[in-house]
């Protein structure tokens, strides 16, 4: 008998979410250790933000002058409290504009490239450097530099006809894991010639310290009724290669359509339940036929949708959640199936809202 996993564990690892407690400084400093000065002078003037933030929120729409392309500096302390005995301590950036740099006090400790996929930096070793005493509570100083200076090598380039836009105008968000945590989970699926639907689990584990030991984990799957259809049990090697978790088949799957968006949803736990990872996935099949219509699910589907830029009035691309959904129900609401991305990945809440609500995606890389 398999422990059971908590059906309705929404967080796939503990987090806490960093929004408030930043402060930005536009333009560029003589070097990070002037982000910690103590100093009163024009010239080092700090004003609180929370982030999400985009420091082109006001430029971007003005007619008088071009907007703000440079360097912005953001910076905090955080408490760090990790449950995890050995555990890795992570900072998840889900999109920085343009090019960015992370310091832990003047330390670099990464750099990232690309103002609109996600990336990690692990900041575990160097927020050791900072323990908490009787006398200080080891709070971590963190400075980011974003940039989004002209560059006609980056891609999009200045040539494009839209606003690159600079600063955290993405969640960032700090992430405990185990020791041994997983990484991606991933699923594939394919519908069968019989109607039965294939579907195959890979894994991706994160092991910096290079442990030995083979990993547990439990898998559940359920679906959009939310009842178990598959339960399994394995073990992983602590490799950072894909590995394949379950391979399973369901006999009448619920296919995925504008009309409704049947999602089901597979959670992976290790051993313990210390970590818990969700995905969630559709069944469906499509068919441009040459010259003729779009089908979907073996069905004429009309195609009737918009183009969505990500910006909002008054933030530029430092949307809220709230503000992502409200727009997403709106273009819903209108009647629409289909969105086009415009021109770059953009935020998962929007890919997980098209899941939710029945949009097909045209999504650019760009």
């Amino acid at each position: 008998m398999l422990d059971r996993i908590p059906v309705h564990a929404s967080a796939d690892v503990t987090t806490s979410q960093s929004q408030s407690g930043w402060e930005y400084r536009r333009g560029s400093l003589g070097g990070p250790w002037e982000a910690w000065r103590k100093a009163n002078d024009d010239a080092n003037v700090w004003t609180q933000v929370s982030v999400p933030h985009c420091f082109n929120a006001f430029d971007s729409v003005d007619p008088d002058v071009p907007y703000y392309q440079g360097p912005g500096w953001y910076r905090t302390k955080l408490s760090i409290a990790n449950p995890f005995p050995g555990g890795r301590t992570l900072l998840h950036f889900e999109g920085a504009g343009q090019k960015t740099e992370v310091f832990i006090h003047t330390e670099k400790i990464a750099s990232h490239v690309g103002g609109y996929d996600e990336f990690i930096v692990d900041i575990t070793e160097h927020a050791k450097k900072f323990p908490k005493t009787d006398k200080d509570p080891g709070l971590v100083p963190v400075a980011v530099m974003c940039d989004n200076s002209r560059d006609l090598e980056m891609i999009p380039s200045n040539l494009s006809d839209f606003n690159l836009y600079g600063g955290l105008y993405r969640s960032v968000t700090l992430l405990y894991v185990p020791v041994v945590s997983i990484e991606r989970v991933h699923v594939d699926t394919e519908l069968q010639p019989d109607g039965k639907a294939k579907v195959a689990m890979r894994g991706r584990l994160y092991n910096p310290t290079q442990l030995s030991d083979d990993v547990e984990v439990s898998i559940q799957v359920l679906d959009p009724n939310e009842r178990v259809i598959h339960e399994s049990r394995r073990k992983l090697k602590p490799s950072p290669e894909p590995q394949s978790l379950a391979t399973f088949s369901i006999d009448k799957p619920a296919l995925w359509s504008p009309q409704k968006p049947s999602l089901y949803r597979c959670i992976v736990a290790t051993q313990g339940f210390q970590q818990i990872a969700t995905e969630r996935f559709g069944l469906r099949y499509f068919e441009f036929i040459k010259n003729g219509p779009f089908k979907l699910n073996g069905e004429r589907l009309l195609i009737r949708g918009t183009q969505r830029h990500e910006d909002h009035a008054g933030v530029a691309a430092a949307m809220t959640g709230e503000m992502m959904r409200k727009e997403m129900r709106l273009i819903k609401d209108l009647g629409a199936n289909f969105i086009r991305l415009g021109h770059h990945q953009q935020s998962r809440t929007i890919l997980e809202l098209c899941d939710e609500l029945g949009l097909l995606v045209w999504e650019e890389i760009p």
